[in-house]
């Protein structure tokens, strides 16, 4: 009997809906189970029940600063080795991968032929 494989999840923490084109270019390009919130409150609870593959938060979190937001996961016991991509949709001085504590950053606009390769070696590792 042959083992089935399940979908990778992709938990996406967006501002607003402002990731749409992203999540839409991902979901053309591979076979995810993609689950989006807008709360950053609760993407910790939610990290922790859903167990995802990969997180992808937004830069640009509503009342929240997104470095705080990852560095609360990678805190957690449970989800520190989930592998996380920040996107941002401009680039300034404060945005530095080593200092979100994240695996990549991506800067609009995105380019699916480099970004879904880094999806599938950050889920694959």
């Amino acid at each position: 009997m042959g083992l089935v494989q399940r979908q990778k999840r992709i938990l996406v923490l967006d501002n607003g809906g402002c990731m749409l084109p992203v999540i839409e270019e991902i979901m053309a390009y591979g076979d995810f189970d993609m689950h989006v919130m807008y709360d950053p409150d609760y993407i910790t609870y939610r990290a922790k029940e859903l167990k995802p593959d990969l997180i992808i938060l937004d830069y640009l979190l509503v009342n929240n600063d997104c470095a705080l937001v990852c560095q609360d996961l990678r805190e957690e016991k449970e989800l520190h080795q989930i592998p996380i991509i920040v996107v941002a949709r401009y680039i300034t001085k404060k945005i530095r991968s080593e200092s979100y504590k994240c695996d990549a950053l991506f800067v609009n606009t995105l380019d699916m032929d480099v970004l879904a390769p880094r999806i599938n070696y950050l889920i694959a590792s």
